[in-house]
């Protein structure tokens, strides 16, 4: 974990940009204020950040970034929902924004169909499933198919660490054991860095974590990957199998990918819009912008209209339902 702060902190203090255009997305030259719904130093500090400046760098319009961590995401969420519609406030939001998390809620404060306008998507990732290359020895566990086999034989159990109740990793598994009849059982702890721990630590058999926080480790050996969490092969760790692969589990429409848009309130002027979306557009042809982002684990995934990432929105929300209702996840 340490070394992901250092890679991220390092992306995001590296001084890369071009001289900025003349052409800013806002008149008047007045800022963007773009909302991150965590604490800085974090994967989504840094996809704030690193498109901020790509996109001062492409069109000349100035962005500050607000962070406002706490409640799940939810205060930075609620920023964006109560700004006023007229581009100069937008947020970084994740998939569940748009999906799970007004699900898992109690009373949900917003509607994310009614209360946000989603303009493009800007990374993509995915979840990882690993093990650690001891336990993968110990029980044969050449691949994923492998361990779900392993783990429907009498008296076997995997125990499965995760970032906490309602996190991606605890809906995907719940949704897999379900499917599969795999006897896998959930270990929630306070965030993915003690979930990691304890696995190295072999306190826990396995984690389907997002890449970022789990590929130093594949790299040094210490973790062997089984499974990406997407339907098909990430681009970043292109060996390792998808979720298609395994149709034959029962599992094979699965697809969790993990991907940040840009939004803005409701009520958002289609000139607006576009204006943004055409900025977000231009900087993302930056190279630089790309290694940058692969170096903490993303590819850059811009839409390829603001109407596309919509459509992802409706797609994508029949999945998550299904996760948030097997699992039964509920956050207070």
């Amino acid at each position: 974990m340490m070394q992901r702060r250092s890679m991220i902190a390092g992306v995001m203090l590296a001084p890369w940009l071009a001289p900025p255009a003349s052409a800013q997305i806002i008149d008047g030259g007045r800022p963007i204020r773009l909302i991150v719904p965590f604490p800085p130093g974090g994967a989504a500090d840094a996809i704030g950040r690193l498109y901020a400046d790509a996109i001062t760098a492409a069109t000349g319009q100035t962005f500050v970034i607000d962070n406002r961590g706490g409640a799940n995401g939810l205060l930075g969420v609620q920023a964006v929902t109560r700004a006023v519609p007229d581009g100069t406030t937008l947020g970084v939001l994740n998939i569940s924004f748009f999906t799970a998390l007004p699900l898992m809620l109690a009373r949900s404060p917003y509607d994310p169909t009614r209360d946000l306008t989603p303009i493009t998507r800007l990374v993509t990732t995915t979840t990882l499933c690993a093990v650690t290359a001891e336990r993968a020895r110990e029980r044969g566990w050449s691949d994923f198919r492998s361990l779900i086999a392993w783990a429907k034989q009498p008296g076997n159990q995997v125990t499965k660490g995760s970032a906490g109740n309602g996190s991606p990793g605890h809906l995907l598994i719940s949704t897999i054991a379900n499917r599969t009849g795999a006897d896998i059982l959930h270990v929630p702890y306070r965030g993915g860095a003690p979930a990691l721990t304890d696995l190295l630590g072999g306190q826990i058999d396995m984690v389907f974590d997002f890449m970022p926080a789990l590929m130093p480790h594949v790299r040094a050996g210490r973790l062997v990957p089984l499974a990406v969490g997407s339907r098909a092969r990430f681009p970043l760790m292109p060996e390792v199998p998808g979720l298609g692969e395994f149709a034959d589990l029962g599992i094979g429409d699965l697809d969790l990918q993990s991907w940040n848009a840009l939004a803005g309130p409701a009520g958002l002027p289609r000139a607006v819009i576009d204006g943004i979306f055409a900025g977000v557009a231009k900087a993302a042809q930056s190279a630089e912008l790309a290694t940058r982002l692969r170096d903490v684990g993303m590819v850059v995934s811009v839409s390829a209209s603001p109407d596309e990432v919509v459509a992802d929105i409706a797609r994508d929300t029949p999945i998550w339902r299904e996760m948030v209702e097997v699992s039964g996840a509920r956050i207070e």
